[in-house]
């Protein structure tokens, strides 16, 4: 399970981060062989500031901020830390998007969002451009078990966090027992990735439907304290207060 989670940062055509290619160091954009999207020298999406600065037109792979509010859909350069976020600059009008295509978006207050979208655009007009494609990729969803009754808050990380909870991930051990079961309030984060889910609570990691089962060790709750920090602009502050009130308990 553990490779799973490794396994969303490798490169591959549907990865999040793609490693260095051909030894190109170069932070500029540059032309794709074959008239394809064009992506910075080593292959990653460019940014937004990189996009706004950029002259050609050929479609290109950017990652920013998706961000949709009063009809209007933008990719942002910064995300405005508040509940729900804002837009910060720069940022793009973006049109021919289907938000529904977008997996991972957050809905609060007539706001829709993203963190680490990546998308492949072309340059329509002056600040606007057309959304080509949205990139397929492995993806690590977070869900928040708070509720009874109601959706739990979900979310999805974006390449850094996956990158950061799979090495957290690999140092804690393994060990035998049974995991926690949590009851009415607080009860644990799921951390869905393609081949299977673990689930954070208490200071063990435990995976679920796997055969045979395992846990992790976590005394400091590590998991948990990470995928807390994910959650700061995705849940409502009382959520992210009940959860902080949650792990500081001894």
């Amino acid at each position: 399970m553990l490779s799973l989670f490794v396994a969303v940062v490798v490169v591959g055509s549907v990865a999040v981060l793609a490693a260095c290619g051909d030894g190109d160091t170069g932070s500029g954009p540059a032309a794709s062989d074959g008239g394809g999207p064009v992506t910075s020298g080593r292959g990653d999406p460019i940014s937004v500031q990189q996009l706004v600065a950029r002259s050609a037109d050929t479609p290109v792979a950017v990652q920013g901020l998706l961000y949709a509010s009063e009809g209007v859909v933008r990719l942002c350069g910064a995300v405005l830390e508040s509940y729900p976020v804002q837009c910060g600059q720069p940022s793009v009008e973006l049109v021919g998007l289907d938000l529904a295509a977008v997996e991972g978006v957050t809905t609060a207050e007539g706001v829709m969002w993203k963190e680490g979208a990546v998308l492949v655009l072309e340059r329509v007009g002056a600040g606007r451009f057309a959304v080509v494609d949205v990139e397929a990729r492995a993806s690590v969803k977070v869900v928040l078990g708070l509720y009874s009754g109601v959706p739990d808050p979900t979310w999805t990380l974006t390449a850094e966090e996956a990158s950061d909870l799979a090495a957290a991930l690999a140092r804690l051990t393994r060990v035998s027992g049974t995991a926690t079961a949590g009851g009415l309030g607080y009860h644990g984060f799921s951390i869905v990735g393609p081949d299977g889910t673990l689930v954070a609570f208490e200071g063990t990691v435990a995976s679920v439907g796997s055969d045979p089962p395992y846990y992790l060790d976590d005394p400091d709750r590590t998991i948990e304290r990470l995928l807390l920090e994910t959650a700061r602009t995705r849940v409502k502050p009382a959520e992210f207060a009940e959860m902080a009130r949650a792990l500081d308990q001894p």
